[in-house]
């Protein structure tokens, strides 16, 4: 190999091994079942997995290796060259560094080091700010009114969480958006964004599937009789995931906000769902909209309406929706 610093001594790549590779990058579909479950039974204590990056050298070997991974011009990075990358000179100490990635971060190949999914999504998290920035925009009106009292919507971006209130601090609306997205952003595109990543999350969440860690979830409505943690004395959407923590709480007509006969009977009066900021439609600002038809199971009737049309849908307890004759 060319291109060695001076003073550089070259060594060749390692040889891979196959110790420790339970946690493998599964995504290249050549596992078969039992390396699968394997995978899958794997549990990490999350404090030592972390610790794992508390040096300064290993997340640069991270930030490398997603390099590496950006340019699609190599699967893997051998030691050599990774450290070469990476800057470090004395062998020893980063091959030490490198060991204290592998399995979680960091996945051996024969032709060297990738990162694995858990590397990739740690990667894109420290990159996007996640961990380590913050910001502030606003607070500033933006072009929405409060349903409730009519006063102008005003926004604020602050510490990863974008809130929309009233000047009368009703609130209307908040969801977490990676420092990344908001770089360079005006504060009513960090609102269009935050919205966006709403929207996104209630899709995944009705879907069973966790918006934050890709768990099984399984979405309920409740009222608040039935709810330890009532937002409003309304029926509401309710999305709690047991691996990661991770919560969604929202109106009933966040349900309706994804759902394609909903879309359509709003395209059909010319006013598309998606040109409306996610509070503004009468199913998810009017308490009034929403009434309870039956409780075992718990099942929600909710009136659209719109230039004198009427739609009228039912959401189950699980938040699916259907259309009313």
């Amino acid at each position: 190999m060319t291109g060695t610093h001076s003073g550089d001594t070259e060594e060749p790549d390692e040889p891979a091994d196959t110790a420790g590779t339970a946690a493998d990058d599964v995504s290249d579909g050549t596992a078969d079942s039992s390396e699968s479950a394997a995978v899958a039974e794997q549990r990490v204590d999350p404090a030592e997995a972390f610790a794992a990056l508390s040096d300064p050298l290993r997340v640069d070997i991270l930030r490398e290796l997603a390099t590496a991974h950006r340019a699609r011009e190599v699967e893997s990075v051998g030691f050599a060259a990774l450290r070469k990358r990476v800057g470090v000179r004395d062998s020893g100490r980063f091959r030490y560094h490198l060991n204290e990635l592998r399995d979680n971060f960091v996945r051996k190949t024969d032709d060297g080091y990738r990162l694995t999914v858990t590397g990739v999504e740690t990667v894109a998290a420290i990159l996007a700010g996640t961990y380590t920035h913050g910001g502030t925009l606003g607070p500033a009106p933006i072009d929405s009114e409060c349903s409730e009292c009519g006063a102008d919507a005003v926004a604020v971006y602050r510490d990863g969480r974008c809130g929309v209130s009233c000047e009368n601090d009703h609130p209307l609306f908040g969801w977490t958006l990676p420092p990344a997205a908001a770089a360079d952003a005006t504060l009513p595109e960090v609102v269009s964004l935050a919205e966006l990543f709403a929207r996104q999350a209630i899709e995944r969440g009705l879907a069973g599937v966790c918006p934050k860690c890709s768990a099984p979830v399984e979405p309920r409505i409740v009222d608040e009789r039935d709810d330890a943690e009532p937002v409003d004395p309304t029926p509401g959407l309710r999305v709690r995931c047991e691996t990661c923590g991770g919560r969604l709480v929202g109106p009933v007509g966040f349900c309706l906000l994804v759902d394609p006969a909903v879309e359509a009977f709003y395209r059909r009066h010319d006013r598309p769902l998606d040109a409306l900021h996610v509070w503004e439609p009468a199913f998810v600002a009017d308490e009034g909209a929403v009434e309870v038809v039956d409780r075992d199971p718990l099942r929600v009737a909710v009136e659209v309406t719109l230039d004198g049309d009427r739609l009228a849908v039912t959401v189950d307890e699980s938040g699916g929706v259907s259309v009313r004759d």
